[in-house]
Formats: C-alpha cells, sequence, structure tokens
C-alpha cells in the first residue's frame, strides 16, 4: 500500500487541491468485479456515487452495466441533455422531486422525456407532474412522461 501511495503522491504533486483522482485500473478491476458478482444481472450505476461523466460513460461501456440512477432531477436532466448525446438511454430519478422548475424542464424536453424515468411514492408527485406538463410547451406527439412507482408494501398496522 506505501508504493501505491507514493506513485499517487507523486502523480498529484504539483496539483493544487481540491482535486479528484481515480485508479483507471482499480477502477475497471472493481467494476468487473461487482459483475461477476452480480452473476449475469445488469447493474445501474448510482451517479451520485461517480459524480464524473467521463467514468460514468467507461462504466456504461463496460459488459454487464445497463442504465444510470441519478440523485435528483436537475442531475438527471444534465446526464440527459448536457452533452451531445444522453449519457444513457435509462436514467432513473432514485427520490421523488418536488422541484417544480426541473419538472418544467423535462416536460419541454422531449429528448429528456425519452431517457428519464421519475421515482413516485405519493399522488401528490403525479399531481406537480401533470401540472408541470400542462404548462409547459410540449409537442403534440412529445414522448408521456414516465413514472416509476415506489410502493411501501411495510406492514403499518
Amino acid at each position: 500500500m506505501t508504493r501505491l501511495r507514493e506513485k499517487y503522491e507523486a502523480a498529484t504533486r504539483d496539483i493544487q487541491a481540491p482535486f479528484a483522482m481515480v485508479d483507471l485500473a482499480a477502477f475497471r478491476a472493481n467494476a468487473a468485479d461487482l459483475t461477476r458478482r452480480a452473476h449475469g444481472r445488469p447493474i445501474r450505476v448510482a451517479s451520485k456515487s461517480v459524480r464524473s461523466r467521463a467514468l460514468l460513460r467507461t462504466v456504461l461501456g463496460l459488459p454487464g452495466y445497463e442504465g444510470v440512477m441519478a440523485f435528483t432531477l436537475p442531475e438527471a436532466l444534465w446526464l440527459a441533455t448536457g452533452d451531445t448525446e444522453p449519457l444513457s438511454d435509462d436514467i432513473l430519478v432514485a427520490y421523488p422531486t418536488a422541484d417544480t422548475d426541473a419538472l418544467a424542464e423535462l416536460a419541454s424536453s422531449p429528448a429528456a422525456a425519452r431517457v428519464i424515468t421519475l421515482m413516485v411514492d405519493d399522488t401528490a408527485h403525479l399531481d406537480l407532474i401533470r401540472d408541470a406538463a400542462a404548462r409547459a410547451d410540449r409537442a403534440p406527439d412529445a414522448p408521456p412522461i414516465r413514472v416509476c412507482l415506489d410502493i411501501d408494501t411495510s406492514w403499518q398496522p
């Protein structure tokens, strides 16, 4: 471990903090190990754990990885529309959102609506999405806003 630390310190000696460094060989080895342990089940990458478009693109290019789980809708919009092409055609927003500005942006963007799915766990979230879509400048053939229902099946006496 000391040699590895010395290697990293030498590589970053002249870089002013804050910065991030990723050992791509270790990154790929970890990704391969996750794939092995998934036993053929696809792995959705959590963007909040990576925070780098380049690294997300790298891991999504590896066998066994499909889709992204974004932390927030603004992040999902950035992943869907902030580059020349969407990072993935399957971006799931991990948590329900009440961000009306981001909902309006999603409702107005056919490109984003094609790839982003919103998590909802209350009818109030559906109302916010419906209202954003109603206010948006949407083409008649615009894709629907996709939702994923988070249903709490725990026992509640």
